[in-house]
């Protein structure tokens, strides 16, 4: 039996969300889900609205004149704009409190570098 095949350095455990990753720190990879995941609404906003969109465009020809049934099409069509517009408009503001706090992206990456104060 090798004795020194007990003896051998082991390393420790990382990180799971970091192992493997070169250069990264945790903080970068937390900036960078971040980023993907508002990148995420936005598409599924997006597309959600569009789904909108093209369901309030079928009510309102399905509608076949029908006072009430044009109304729930307008009102459906109206909505999703609006909730397009507040989405975006919330994303805007996203991006002025990241420029307000400091926080600026890296290298056109799609992820966030927080800049901390220093002392010195």
């Amino acid at each position: 039996m090798n004795r020194n095949l007990l003896a051998q350095n082991i390393p420790p455990i990382g990180n799971p969300a970091v192992t493997g990753m070169t250069g990264k720190t945790p903080e970068t990879v937390f900036g960078n889900f971040i980023s993907g995941l508002v990148g995420v609404i936005l598409i599924l906003a997006t597309i959600w609205t569009l789904f909108q969109l093209l369901q309030g465009g079928l009510e309102w020809i399905s509608s076949g004149g029908d006072k009430t049934g044009v109304e729930h099409a307008r009102d459906r069509l109206t909505n999703a704009l609006l909730g397009l517009f507040i989405v975006f408009a919330a994303w805007t503001f996203y991006i002025l409190i990241l420029n307000f706090l400091g926080i600026s992206p890296v290298g056109g990456g799609g992820g966030f570098q927080l800049r901390l104060p220093s002392l010195i």
